[in-house]
C-alpha cells in the first residue's frame, strides 16, 4: 500500500494529499466527508495555535491521532508539519475506517516551537473512542495498549509479557511511527507511571542509554533523517558564520595594531 504525502521540503505549500484507507481488509470505501478539508485554517488574526485549530476541526471524529511529523527552524521563522490519522464510522457497521494524511507546513511562534521541540515523531494530540482528548505527548501506539478493542497481552518464549495488536491496529501503529520493537508490559507500566507523575514518557531506554522516542530518540533518528540533516546543515552554517565573524574581528584588530 503506497502512502501519498506532501514533499518534506519546508518550502512546499501544496494542498495536503487525499488520505487513504488504512484498513486493507475493508476494501474501497467512499471518502469520509470533510477529511479532504483537513488543511488548517489560516487566519491572520487568529490567536489559536495550529494544534488548537486542528483539534476543533477533528472534533466530529470518534477517534484520531496527531503526530508531530516534522519541524523546521530557519530565517523565515518556525514551522510544524503534522500527520493525522482519523477513524471514521463506516455505514452499516461498528467498524471504523482509518485514513491518514500528512498536512502542509504550518507556521508556529517561537514559544510553541520550543514547547514541542522534544516531541518529534510522537503523538501530540489524540482522541479515544470514548471521547477523551489527550494533549500529552506519548510514543505512537502506547495509548491503545491495554485496551482490548486493539489487542491483547501475550507472552514470548521467555515468559515476558508483551502487547499484541490485532492485525489492522498493528498496521495503524506502524503508520503513526511505532518502531518494530514490541511494547512490553514493563514499558507500558513505565508509561503509566510517568503519566501519573505528570512526566513525558519517551519509551524504554535505547541500547547504550538515551531515549527511544522524541527528538533525541534513537528510533526518531532512523525514521526522520531529513530533520537531522537540516539540523546538521544549520549548525554547520552557524559555525561557519561565527568563524567568519571571529576572523574578521581579528583581522581588523591586527590592522589597528599595525597602525
Amino acid at each position: 500500500m503506497s502512502r501519498d504525502r506532501s514533499a518534506s521540503d519546508p518550502g512546499n505549500h501544496l494542498a495536503p494529499p487525499e488520505p487513504e484507507i488504512r484498513r486493507s481488509r475493508i476494501g474501497p470505501a467512499p471518502m469520509v466527508a470533510g477529511i479532504a478539508l483537513l488543511a488548517l485554517l489560516a487566519a491572520a488574526c487568529d490567536t489559536q495555535t495550529p494544534l488548537e485549530r486542528l483539534q476543533a476541526q477533528l472534533d466530529t471524529y470518534p477517534e484520531y491521532s496527531v503526530v508531530l511529523q516534522d519541524m523546521n527552524e530557519d530565517l523565515f521563522g518556525y514551522s510544524h508539519q503534522y500527520q493525522v490519522v482519523v477513524g471514521a464510522p463506516q455505514a452499516g457497521s461498528d467498524e471504523l475506517v482509518y485514513r491518514e494524511a500528512v498536512l502542509d507546513w504550518q507556521q508556529v511562534d517561537s514559544g510553541t516551537y520550543e514547547r514541542y521541540q522534544p516531541f518529534l515523531g510522537m503523538v501530540v494530540l489524540s482522541k479515544s473512542p470514548g471521547g477523551n482528548v489527550d494533549q500529552d505527548a506519548h510514543p505512537p501506539g502506547y495509548r491503545q495498549v491495554g485496551d482490548e478493542r486493539y489487542g491483547q497481552w501475550r507472552e514470548d518464549s521467555s515468559g515476558r509479557s508483551f502487547w499484541e495488536f490485532y492485525g489492522q491496529y498493528a498496521l495503524l501503529s506502524h503508520i503513526m511511527g511505532g518502531f518494530g520493537r514490541p511494547i512490553y508490559r514493563d514499558d507500558w507500566n513505565g508509561y503509566r507511571d510517568a503519566r501519573g507523575r505528570g512526566q513525558t514518557y519517551y519509551g524504554p531506554a535505547a541500547p547504550g542509554g538515551g531515549r527511544t522516542y522524541g527528538t533525541n530518540g534513537s528510533a526518531t533518528r532512523q525514521t526522520r533523517p531529513d530533520f537531522f540533516r537540516r539540523q546538521q546543515a544549520r549548525q554547520a552554517s552557524q559555525s561557519r558564520s561565527f568563524g567568519q565573524r571571529v576572523s574578521s574581528r581579528m583581522a581588523g584588530g591586527m590592522r589597528s595594531f599595525g597602525k
